[in-house]
């Protein structure tokens, strides 16, 4: 007997929800229909694959059986769907566009990443779209980008994220900076000093994160258009004024001139991958793997470590 994977696909989402409701919201269908097609099926079966009652819904015996066997026929027709994409892509010339912040070459992994999926897949055209992150999202909402890579907290429900990279953030300054002394810089050690950093209205929930609690401090921000670039650190070199960074390094011949030292009270900084929670177009999916795969790989590395 051979079963429409269709009718598999619905199983899997009930079974997963024990709800006929939620999965039917799941699957975009009415939850009539939907208990029509289980109906269809455990017809064909031969026996029920649920416990139905005013109450609740279980799974049956044999539902609790043919639960993990569902699931990997789901597994097997997504790697179905994902070879085909790559087989069609071999055939066409498919353009990927992708919103990048200003900085985020710096973020060594989100380099590696693109790197990597312009060597799988070296027919698919990568369109960069610079932006900051706030603008990015709504480009990728609106759908004028496929994803783009964002720093900070994604909240949306139209979006899906994956974390691509986190960074602490850490003070830039002279050596010979008072600061220079302490092994970590706290707020309170910052009243009355310049912090450089960019405009709250860029990336406001960003900007809050890094220089609120300095700023409610008592220190005092000096808008610095080129943030952690080469200008950036020769404004902090030529003035009594600090860097608040969370992935610049300063390059070597400057390292016997500035210090670094971690900021007490600002949280990491994320790098995240979004793209719209609706179907993706193929060269969008391949390249959403190819994070998925990356961050697997960083995941079994720590657990080995």
């Amino acid at each position: 007997m051979r079963t429409d994977s269709r009718l598999i696909q619905m199983f899997v989402a009930v079974a997963d929800s024990l709800s006929f409701t939620r999965a039917a919201e799941t699957l975009h269908v009415a939850q009539p229909w939907l208990s029509s097609q289980i109906r269809k099926l455990e017809s064909q079966l031969g026996f029920d694959l649920f416990i139905r009652d005013s109450r609740r819904v279980a799974l049956s015996e044999q539902g609790k059986a043919l639960r993990g066997p569902a699931r990997a026929v789901m597994r097997s027709l997504d790697e179905f769907s994902i070879c085909a994409s790559m087989l069609r892509i071999r055939e066409e010339r498919p353009l990927l566009r992708i919103g990048l912040p200003p900085y985020s070459h710096l973020f060594a992994k989100r380099v590696a990443l693109l790197e990597r999926f312009a060597q799988l897949q070296p027919k698919i055209q990568i369109e960069i779209v610079l932006g900051w992150s706030p603008e990015l999202v709504e480009r990728v909402t609106a759908g004028s980008l496929d994803m783009a890579f964002v720093v900070g907290d994604v909240i949306d429900p139209a979006l899906e994220y994956q974390l691509i990279s986190h960074a602490p953030c850490t003070l830039c300054f002279r050596s010979d900076d008072p600061l220079a002394a302490l092994d970590i810089v706290r707020s309170s050690d910052l009243r009355g000093r310049t912090i450089l950093a960019f405009e709250r209205g860029l990336n406001p929930p960003v900007h809050e994160q890094l220089f609120g609690a300095a700023q409610r401090a008592g220190a005092v921000l000096q808008v610095d258009h080129e943030m952690m670039s080469d200008v950036w650190l020769q404004h902090i070199l030529s003035g009594d004024v600090i860097g608040l960074n969370f992935v610049r390094k300063p390059p070597a011949q400057l390292r016997d001139r500035l210090c670094s030292r971690p900021f007490a009270d600002a949280t990491d900084i994320a790098l995240r991958l979004v793209r719209r929670r609706s179907a993706q177009q193929p060269a969008a999916e391949l390249c959403w793997q190819v994070a998925r795969g990356a961050g697997a790989a960083n995941d079994s590395a720590k657990s080995a470590s």
